[in-house]
């Protein structure tokens, strides 16, 4: 059978197939937007890291369940491969999730603000001051001294005054009594000049100015040191900021040592109990014969006279009732 012409065609009213379309080409992210999805996914997964060690955990126990009892769980796992390897997925998963969480979770501990609290000691209470240039005395003023405090401070006619740059033994340390009658001694009781310091604390948190005390244009503080009742702190070392006298009073610390305690003095042991004299023992009477109280007792008088015995009065001899006196005349067993 032959084809059909177009014209054939025609004639019998069909007509052609319609051409078919070309597919339409897939758009396809740029490289770009996979990185910003990949980023977001990554720090989601950050966040939620507690979230996904938990979920983790649970799936983890239960594959192990599985897998030891060999019975199927909430998961339905359909075999047991496919237990092992959930399982394994799950280990892995707990392991990174956990990790993610403590450095999450250790990173909130270390955001809290941490409080500190002021000490009471005297001028180390005072807020450190970062290191700076060394400043200079500027105003000097002439006051009056009242009283001292102790080997560090003194109170004038200006108020209460604490010596820069120094420490001395605090009340009730040995040293305390040795220090501040040496401050008393060298200051004399006359007028004084107070050098303030720029660029340090006017005062401290006492209300005390921090000042510089010179007697004849001698500094106490050095003086202080020198004897070795005082040593140097509270400057740039430990965070309190130099002062111009810094580097003489180090020096003069280096040099001097503080007089050591003296030991206490050996208590005299108590004196021995004299013994008493040994009295001597009075002399023994000589011992007096002891005459027989009684003569001996016989049956008869005609018995005792035979044995030498008789003539016992009454009242007199007690032998004389042990006898019969017949005659009456107070006398028994007459010889």
């Amino acid at each position: 059978m032959s084809e059909p012409t177009q014209e054939s065609t025609a004639v019998i009213g069909l007509t052609p197939p319609p051409a078919r379309r070309a597919p339409k080409a897939k758009r396809r992210l740029p490289v770009w937007a996979w990185v910003l999805i990949g980023i977001g996914a990554f720090g989601l997964g950050v966040l939620l890291s507690p979230i996904f060690v938990v979920i983790f955990l649970i799936v983890l126990v239960t594959g192990i369940v599985a897998l030891a009892k060999n019975t199927p769980t909430w998961l339905r796992l359909r075999d047991r491969k496919v237990a092992i390897w959930v399982t394994a997925v799950s280990a892995v998963g707990l392991l990174i999730t956990g990790s993610l969480a403590n450095v999450v979770l250790a990173g909130a501990t270390d955001d809290e603000p941490v409080a500190f609290s002021a000490g009471s000691s005297a001028e180390s209470t005072q807020s450190p001051a970062p290191p700076s240039p060394t400043p200079t005395p500027t105003t000097a003023s002439a006051v009056t001294l009242l009283s001292v405090v102790d080997g560090d401070t003194i109170d004038t006619s200006a108020g209460e005054v604490r010596l820069i740059g120094i420490d001395t033994p605090e009340i009730g340390l040995w040293g305390y009594d040795q220090a501040s009658a040496e401050l008393a001694a060298f200051l004399g009781g006359g007028t004084l000049t107070l050098v303030a310091v720029d660029g340090r604390d006017d005062s401290d948190q006492y209300g005390r100015l921090l000042r510089y005390v010179r007697v004849g244009g001698q500094d106490a503080g050095s003086h202080m040191i020198e004897t070795g009742w005082a040593v140097a702190r509270y400057d740039s070392r430990d965070g309190y900021g130099a002062h111009p006298l810094e580097s003489e009073y180090v020096t003069l610390d280096a040099q001097h040592d503080m007089p050591s305690e003296p030991a206490p003095a050996p208590v005299a042991p108590a004196p021995a109990p004299v013994a008493p004299a040994p009295v001597a023992p009075a002399p023994a009477e000589p011992a007096q014969p002891v005459a027989p109280a009684t003569d001996p007792q016989f049956r008869t008088c005609r018995d005792a006279n035979q044995a030498g015995y008789g003539n016992y009065q009454q009242g007199v001899d007690p032998e004389y009732n042990w006898y019969q006196d017949r005659d009456h005349d107070g006398w028994v067993c007459e010889f």
